[in-house]
């Protein structure tokens, strides 16, 4: 597995794409977090007329809070990632890139193997990245910190990596079908953001709870109600994680049936 890591990262290296996205996303992330109070401060203006509700005076950047709030905003942002792992795998197609792996003595499972450590890498990257971040914000904005609020709510930092890896694979699936970069995307934004909302509608929450997406992003749903008193998910779902966790493994399966017939 190793082996296959260092054959991934060195295709990788040598892609401006590659380096481009992982750029990008690191400055959308630190410049998020770094205008995160400036954003505070425009809503305090805009809610105004609500009693009690100074944002300025919420913990929202303190720990243990930060680490919700954070992997929630950031999770908005896991298409930049995705897209690295689309052209990837289309660039591959396209370029023969794959063919050639497959002659030189390559496994298509190795050669699928090798795609999922590249989501690993990047959903790990991105999860590093939002520790190093919420390190920086929770003692910068905290008056004074303790140890055991630093660790509170970490589980949110799993349960991001999950997401972020889970959509990967999901990304990877979808590229394996249909080859293209462009449709990949698509298909990708259309499904999350229009389809499985449709069918969403359409079916009991019990039901509607559980479906690919619905799973990932309820992993760690809109924090910031607990500012106004309002119910708010204060844990990571076990159920959820479980559920999650399941969908990439079935998402993995399914890429390695469609590799296992498709001409490379």
């Amino acid at each position: 597995m190793v082996k296959l890591l260092r054959i991934e990262f060195r295709k990788q290296v040598s892609s401006s794409a590659f380096w481009i996205l992982i750029v990008l996303h690191a400055i959308v992330i630190t410049l998020i977090s770094m205008n995160l109070n400036s954003f505070l401060n425009n809503a305090n203006i805009m809610i105004n007329d609500i009693p009690d509700l100074d944002l300025s005076l919420k913990p929202i950047l303190q720990f243990p809070d930060v680490w919700q709030n954070l992997t929630y905003i950031a999770g908005y942002f896991k298409i930049i990632l995705a897209l690295i792992v689309i052209s990837s795998v289309s660039n591959e197609f396209t370029n023969s890139t794959a063919r050639q792996n497959i002659i030189d003595g390559m496994s298509r499972k190795q050669w699928l193997y090798s795609k999922l450590g590249l989501a690993k890498m990047l959903a790990f990257f991105s999860t590093l990245l939002i520790i190093f971040t919420g390190l920086s914000l929770g003692y910068t904005q905290g008056s004074e910190v303790e140890v055991a609020a630093i660790f509170e709510r970490s589980d949110y930092i799993v349960a991001y990596f999950v997401q972020l890896l889970v959509y990967f694979i999901y990304a990877l699936f979808l590229v394996s079908i249909l080859k293209r970069t462009g449709l990949s995307v698509i298909l990708l934004l259309v499904y999350d953001i229009i389809l499985e909302p449709i069918i969403s509608w359409s079916l009991p929450d019990q039901i509607s709870t559980f479906l690919p997406m619905s799973t990932i992003d309820n992993l760690n749903t809109f924090p910031f109600t607990k500012y106004v008193d309002i119910g708010n998910q204060s844990v990571v779902s076990i159920e959820q994680l479980t559920w999650a966790v399941s969908y990439g493994i079935i998402f993995g399966i399914l890429s390695f049936l469609v590799l296992k017939k498709k001409d490379l």
